[in-house]
């Protein structure tokens, strides 16, 4: 994939996107991908800077690329908003008669591809991606009603994008009624209507619910037994309590009743442990002074 350069009648800057578009074509560049850096196209195309940005302003015009101030230029998906587009650097140069450096070839240029933040089968735009991020933080309840939302330049830190992609995002969470904004103030997070409120509640209790159940079948799958076999070792192990209930209140009567024996052989032979005769002493001391409360 070399620039014909001299050989091909056709502008360096036609040569170059012709280069970057079959590559997107054939799918080396995949949707939501970031292109090469324009100073890595100029060394590798060995092409001067306005070329580059010539070849990258025909992608744009052919609807296969978008760039992000201050980002880079990604590899549209079909469909991608043009809220996400802004010119890939202000003041970028036009054409001019800048001579071209030799040609390097390509070489390793496969290695100077970057993703962008998302996953490469996330194509989306930054900023709904962002929108997205809010959205979650409000329905799990890290932003509560009354909240208030980071500020559009404290998104743009956060997430490494740019302003306009922050207010982008903001006005996603607008139009879906999650947020309002109050002049001078900031963006908050919504107040839920009672009925709101209520369908939240609700369909938490149909997550729990689904949850539970998942958990439910995965334990019966691991158990390997039918309804039939869990019936009968239930059965079996009701039989086996009951008999032992009944094996225990008995052990328990017997053990009660040679206690009253031994304490009626202990008071006519006064053959008392220390230990049971000052136990003994106490408790009449007990009584006595429980008698004297009562006058």
């Amino acid at each position: 994939m070399k620039l014909p350069l001299g050989e091909d009648p056709r502008p360096p800057y036609v040569q170059a996107a012709d280069v970057l578009r079959t590559a997107i074509h054939d799918g080396e560049l995949r949707p939501g991908e970031r292109l090469p850096a324009a100073r890595e196209l100029q060394r590798r195309f060995g092409i001067a800077s306005s070329t580059v940005q010539n070849a990258l302003r025909l992608l744009k015009d052919e609807g296969l690329i978008y760039s992000v101030l201050g980002r880079g230029s990604y590899v549209r998906a079909q469909e991608a908003p043009a809220e996400a587009e802004t010119e890939a650097a202000a003041g970028s140069e036009t054409a001019s008669d800048e001579p071209d450096p030799e040609y390097t070839g390509l070489g390793d240029l496969r290695r100077g591809w970057q993703t962008a933040d998302s996953p490469a089968d996330d194509p989306r735009p930054p900023y709904v991606r962002t929108a997205d991020e809010l959205r979650k933080q409000i329905q799990d309840g890290r932003l509560a009603p009354g909240a208030k939302l980071p500020s559009a330049r404290d998104l743009q830190a956060q997430y490494g994008i740019a302003n306009s992609t922050a207010q982008n995002a903001l006005r996603v969470l607008k139009e879906e009624g999650l947020v309002y904004s109050v002049q001078g103030r900031g963006v908050f997070v919504r107040q839920l209507s009672p009925r709101d409120q209520f369908l939240k509640r609700y369909n938490e209790g149909l997550e729990e619910m689904a949850a539970q159940r998942r958990v439910d079948e995965e334990a019966v799958r691991l158990s390997g037994k039918d309804d039939d076999e869990v019936a009968a070792e239930l059965a079996a192990a009701e039989e086996r309590f009951t008999k032992a209930s009944t094996e225990f209140e008995a052990a328990t009567a017997h053990r009660d009743a040679m206690r009253a024996v031994m304490e009626q052989r202990k008071r006519l032979s006064g053959n008392y442990t220390p230990e049971e005769r000052a136990a003994s002493v106490q408790r009449l001391y007990d009584r006595l002074n429980e008698g004297r409360r009562r006058r």
